[in-house]
């Protein structure tokens, strides 16, 4: 377990220097298969879990503690079992939970399927399993920046588009504009299933 998670944050360090040595081993100590390393992300994702919770818990009390010391009057309205926000959010900490194996599994599939489907036609064909594999097993390692409070989410999401980046130059070979066309093939896949219900759409009303 502990070298999983040193191999994972190395990962995370080390982007291009990491492919560079799992390119050149293919029995290296580094690499961590896509589900080893969403097993070790959903532990990051747990604590972010955790410190979410605590810190508006902790924010609650504190400003409940500030309107009890300025205003007498007010202090008896205020009552944390009120807070409905407060347990709405626990609720959706834990949705994010239990739910992200599944949405870790679905990213995975996918990525593997768009990976495989650009080393096809750069001609990438030799070890291209392998080479997805470990492009999709960095790639994950950006959730580790998920334990910093409020800012992690948004920077892990930066953080994985870079991963991303040093797999696709690294193992496949790809040029600068090509790694970033295979970054963004989700959101025209998504542009175009919109399209496509829309068409769908005004079609039938017609």
């Amino acid at each position: 377990m502990l070298k999983a998670l040193e191999n994972y944050i190395t990962y995370l360090v080390h982007p291009f220097k990491t492919h560079r040595e799992l390119l050149a081993s293919p029995n290296s100590s580094l690499r961590l298969s896509p589900y080893e390393s969403l097993c070790t992300s959903w532990l990051f994702v747990l604590i972010n879990a955790l410190f979410r919770i605590i810190i508006l818990n902790f924010s609650i009390h504190l400003m409940i503690d500030f309107i009890q010391d300025q205003n007498v009057l007010l202090s008896g309205l205020v009552d944390i079992n009120k807070f409905s926000t407060f347990y709405i959010f626990i609720f959706s900490s834990i949705l994010d939970i239990i739910f992200y194996p599944l949405f870790g599994l679905f990213l995975i599939q996918f990525w593997t399927f768009i990976i495989n489907l650009y080393g096809q036609l750069l001609g990438e064909t030799q070890d291209i399993i392998r080479k997805t594999d470990d492009i999709i097993a960095v790639y994950l390692s950006s959730h580790f920046l998920r334990v910093i409070p409020f800012l992690g989410d948004s920077l892990q999401g930066f953080v994985a588009l870079i991963l991303l980046y040093s797999g696709l130059r690294v193992q496949l070979k790809a040029s600068p504009l090509l790694s970033l066309c295979i970054i963004f093939t989700p959101i025209l896949l998504l542009l175009i299933l919109v399209s496509m219900i829309i068409l769908l759409c005004v079609s039938f009303i017609y």
